[in-house]
């Protein structure tokens, strides 16, 4: 579409000039770029739960005679099944948020 089509129907109007500001004033627009900051501090949160422990299979036995012949150690090895329950969160706490003049305005069409 080429502009002057989206304006065929419309009469373009000229821009008022300054001096047709009434004498209590004229309106006038500003605006201006501002930095808002909501801080927010996140902390980790785990709780555990009842271990449970269960054994596998068999346990294994060995038994080594020291080299006196006085003494032996018998070693048992089972193997057993560790379950741990854990509760991961994070909870959050918002700061107080912040506002401050922005340095420069890019891309808002404002400035």
């Amino acid at each position: 579409m080429r502009i002057n089509e989206a304006y065929e129907h419309e009469s373009i109007l000229p821009a008022q000039a300054e001096e047709s500001c009434l004498l209590n004033g004229c309106n006038k627009i500003s605006t201006q770029c501002v930095d808002v900051t909501a801080p927010m501090t996140l902390t980790p949160t785990a709780s555990v739960g009842t271990v449970t422990v269960a054994c596998q299979g068999n346990p294994t036995i060995t038994c080594v005679t020291d080299s006196c012949g006085t003494s032996v150690t018998v070693t048992l090895t089972q193997q057993v099944c560790v379950s741990v329950p854990v509760r991961y969160g994070v909870t959050m706490t918002a700061g107080e948020p912040t506002i401050a003049c922005a340095s420069s305005c890019t891309g808002c069409g404002c400035c």
